[in-house]
C-alpha cells in the first residue's frame, strides 16, 4: 500500500512534520541518512522570548511558545520519555545601548516576560556592571533525545527507513506521486526536510544563507547557577559542573569541522562576564539551514505538487517547528492556503516583483 507522504530527513523539521501528519491520520514514511553531527543534533534547543542586540520579542512568541510546549509535552506523554524543560533565563546587558532598549521596552513591549533576576547572580561568578533581567518564559529542548525517541517510535510502527538517497537518481516523480525504486516504496507526495541542501534539483531556486555554528561543552567547577545565562553567547547548565556554551556564526567555511577560532571566540566572550576558569571537554560544529529571507520556508513545487519542502528553521527551530509543521500538515491534508509568512512561493513572488529579499512588511 503506498504512503500518503514520504518525509526525506529526520531532523527537527522532518520529525515535527511526521508527528503532525500522523496526528491527522496520514500514512507516512520517514527516510533519513541516520548520521551524527547534523545541525539539529548539536543544536542547543533554546527557546528564548527576547533576543538580539535590540532586545526584541521573538517573532510570534505567544503563538509559537504555546504550540511548542503543548506539542513537546504531548510527545513526552505518548512516548514516556523526557526531553523538554521550561527554563528561566537571565540576560545580562552588554552596553549602554542595550540598557537603553531595555528601559524603553520593559514596561510596554514585554512587561509580562521579564523581572529582576531572583535570586541575583552570584557576583563572585558573574561580572554584570550594567545589570540584566530574568526571562520568565523560556525552555530547552534536548533535540538529540527528541529525535532519537521519535525515531524509535517511527521504527516500531514501520514508519522509518535508514537510507542515503541520491536525489537525482533515487527519486522518481510519477504522474500521481513519487517512487523510491531502491527502497521499493511509493507515496502521493515527498517532502524534503534535509536542512541545508543546495543541490536539490527540484528546489534549486531556494536561496540559502547558511551559517556554520560551533558549540562547546565545558567543565566549570564551582559554578552553581541553574539558569541559562545570555550575554553575547549563552551558557547552559547540564549538571555535575558541566555546561554548554555557544554559539558562533560563520558564513564562509560551511563544514562540520570544529575550529580553534570558534573555540577561542566562545571562550573570549565568556570571559567578558564569567569570572571562573573553564575547561573545554567537547567541541561540535554544524551548518544551520538558514533561508535567505531569514524565516522558514514551506510549500509545494509549482509544477510538481507531488514534491514539497520544509526548510530554513535556523537557530529558532525548536520554538518554531511545532506550529509550522502543524500548519503545513493541515494545508497538505485539507488544501488550505499557507500562511504568507512561511509560504515559499509568496517569497518567490516578492523577489520577482523586485523587493530584493531585503525588506519585508508581510511578517506578522
Amino acid at each position: 500500500m503506498p504512503y500518503d507522504e514520504i518525509i526525506l530527513g529526520q531532523g527537527l523539521a522532518g520529525t515535527t512534520l511526521a508527528w503532525s501528519l500522523l496526528r491527522l491520520g496520514r500514512r507516512i514514511l520517514v527516510v533519513d541518512r541516520a548520521v551524527e553531527g547534523t545541525s539539529s543534533r548539536i543544536a542547543a534547543g533554546l527557546m528564548t522570548p527576547i533576543t538580539g542586540q535590540r532586545l526584541v520579542q521573538c517573532w510570534r512568541w505567544d503563538l509559537f511558545w504555546k504550540t511548542a510546549t503543548e506539542f513537546y509535552e504531548s510527545v513526552e506523554q505518548q512516548t514516556g520519555a523526557h526531553f523538554f524543560d521550561r527554563r528561566r533565563m537571565v540576560r545580562l546587558l552588554s552596553n549602554e545601548a542595550e540598557q537603553g532598549y531595555f528601559n524603553l521596552r520593559r514596561k510596554s513591549d514585554f512587561a509580562d516576560l521579564v523581572a529582576a533576576p531572583e535570586p541575583p547572580l552570584n557576583p563572585e561568578s558573574f561580572d554584570a556592571p550594567l545589570g540584566g533581567f530574568e526571562m520568565l518564559q523560556g525552555g530547552r529542548l534536548q533535540v538529540a533525545t527528541f529525535l532519537d525517541v521519535s525515531r524509535q517510535q517511527f521504527t516500531a510502527h514501520g514508519e522509518f527507513i535508514a537510507a542515503d538517497l541520491v536525489l537525482g537518481r533515487d527519486i522518481e516523480v510519477t504522474t500521481n506521486g513519487v517512487r523510491l525504486p531502491s527502497l521499493g516504496v511509493e507515496a502521493c507526495r515527498l517532502i524534503f526536510c534535509q536542512g541545508y541542501a543546495p543541490d536539490n534539483p527540484w528546489f534549486s531556486h531556494v536561496r540559502f544563507n547558511p551559517a556554520k555554528g560551533e558549540i562547546l561543552t565545558l567543565r566549570i567547577p564551582g559554578l552553581a547557577e541553574s539558569r541559562i545565562v545570555h550575554r553575547g553567547v549563552w551558557l547552559m547548565p547540564l549538571g555535575d559542573n558541566l555546561f554548554r556554551a555557544g554559539a558562533t556564526y560563520e558564513w564562509k567555511n560551511l563544514n562540520s569541522e570544529p575550529t580553534d577560532q570558534g573555540r577561542d571566540e566562545i571562550c573570549r566572550r565568556l570571559q567578558e562576564f564569567l569570572r571562573l576558569p573553564v575547561d573545554v571537554v567537547d567541541h561540535s560544529a554544524a551548518v544551520r539551514p538558514i533561508v535567505h529571507h531569514q524565516y522558514p520556508a514551506i510549500g509545494l513545487h509549482a509544477q510538481l505538487p507531488q514534491l514539497g519542502i520544509f526548510n530554513g528553521l535556523g537557530s529558532k527551530g525548536s520554538l518554531q517547528a511545532p506550529w509550522i509543521a502543524d500548519h503545513f500538515a493541515r494545508c497538505l491534508v485539507g488544501g488550505c492556503e499557507l500562511d504568507p509568512a512561511v509560504d515559499l512561493h509568496h517569497y518567490d513572488r516578492l523577489l520577482i516583483m523586485g523587493s530584493g529579499g531585503s525588506k519585508f512588511n508581510f511578517r506578522g
